[in-house]
């Protein structure tokens, strides 16, 4: 009976070559494809995560009438003309959708004005309006503030980020001391923020301190007191004023309200024009809160502007 035949003729050693070459060439590809998307998913940053047409706010409702029908008509129908903006600046990588959602939701409603504040309706993307270069130069000032100074709060006071509302708090113009929180203290009382900080307002125990220092801390205890709704003993040890922290028998709010003064005095240095040469106060964000009112959780706005935000 004779041998069977193989199925298969034997391969020659060209045709193993090409079939090993092309099996290399294969594998390669795909690894190279691979290997594009991997580097490509991680250069590539992550699309800006939307923002809730509500932002959650500390005490603080958005809602309101401020906004013309005419204007979200218009606003409308941008969007839809543009899916993508023009000459965005901030907010770079949104959609127009996205932009818009945080404009209504967070400027609009932090100032409780309508869009034509800030923009000629007509064409969103118009440089003409002033105050559309000032709320750019507010948003960034927002952002330093929360990755410099509110970023240094712990967790456990909220983990809340400053935003529009915090210091507008529903008013396009806002007074940083007005008249009616001066009360027993002089009018033209501020905080003295030519000083350093920490160690700014020590007396305590300091006998070469004048009475002069010594009314100056007192008032701006009592600015304090009155503006976030508290007594004294929110930072201090009643029994040791010095104390600076639990370790010490203090609080840590003491080390909380330092930051808060470094913040103000930075306010007050670097951002005086578009404050209209207002010195900042406590009342400014607080009005009467240990949370101001108008702060809004994490992930609640832009990552750009956040405590967690690494842009410069």
């Amino acid at each position: 009976m004779s041998q069977q035949q193989n199925a298969f003729p034997p391969l020659n050693d060209d045709t193993k070559f090409n079939l090993v070459a092309g099996s290399v060439a294969a594998v390669t590809m795909l690894l190279s494809i691979v290997a594009f998307w991997w580097i490509w998913l991680i250069v590539q940053p992550p699309a800006p995560k939307p923002i809730p047409e509500s932002a959650v706010y500390n005490n603080y409702d958005p809602a309101g009438n401020h906004l013309k029908p005419e204007s979200l008509a218009a606003m409308q129908k941008y969007i839809t003309e543009n899916e993508q903006p023009k000459n965005v600046q901030i907010l770079k990588g949104w959609n127009t959708k996205q932009i818009s959602n945080y404009m209504v939701a967070q400027v609009a409603g932090g100032l409780k004005v309508d869009c034509s504040y800030c923009h000629n309706i007509n064409n969103f993307a118009d440089e003409s309006n002033p105050n559309k270069a000032k709320s750019r130069a507010m948003m960034l000032m927002s952002g330093d503030l929360n990755r410099s100074f509110v970023s240094k709060l712990p967790v456990s006071v909220g983990g809340y980020n400053i935003t529009c509302a915090t210091c507008h708090n529903g008013k396009p113009k806002f007074e940083t001391y007005p008249t009616e929180i001066q009360n027993t203290l002089p009018n033209d009382y501020r905080l003295p923020l030519e000083r350093e900080y920490p160690g700014g307002l020590v007396i305590t125990g300091v006998k070469t301190k004048s009475l002069d220092e010594v009314e100056l801390n007192q008032n701006t205890m009592y600015h304090m007191n009155l503006s976030l709704g508290q007594g004294c003993t929110f930072c201090h040890n009643a029994r040791y004023f010095p104390a600076t922290g639990v370790k010490e028998g203090g609080r840590d709010q003491k080390q909380h309200a330092t930051w808060m003064l470094q913040m103000s005095k930075h306010i007050n240095n670097s951002y005086s024009p578009i404050m209209a040469n207002q010195t900042p106060s406590c009342w400014m964000c607080h009005q009467g809160n240990s949370v101001p009112p108008g702060a809004a959780k994490a992930g609640q706005v832009p990552d750009v502007l956040s405590t967690t935000s690494s842009a410069p």
